[in-house]
């Protein structure tokens, strides 16, 4: 299916679209607040890693100073993130 075959968006569907990408620094601060919640209860440090991992990621595309990035992950420390979190929302 090449781009001749495809049909233009309606203008609904572009502002869907539109919507979406307006709105991802609130999805991921969603999103981000739900994994912090989540790890607090997490018990498996494998889980725990991915998360943290997972944690860094989204601070940076939240486009969160690299440094303070390094500084609120490297300790591990979950009220710091959430502290952080409360700040930027």
């Amino acid at each position: 299916m090449g781009q001749k075959d495809m049909k233009p968006y309606t203008s609904y569907q572009k502002k869907v679209i539109r919507n979406f990408y307006e709105n991802k620094d609130l999805r991921l601060l969603q999103k981000l607040g739900e994994l912090v919640s989540n790890l607090y209860l997490e018990t498996n440090e494998k889980k725990k890693e991915t998360g943290w991992k997972n944690i860094r990621k989204m601070l940076i595309d939240l486009r969160v100073d690299p440094n303070e990035v390094e500084y609120l992950t490297k300790d591990r420390n979950l009220a710091m993130v959430s502290k952080k979190l409360t700040e930027i929302f």
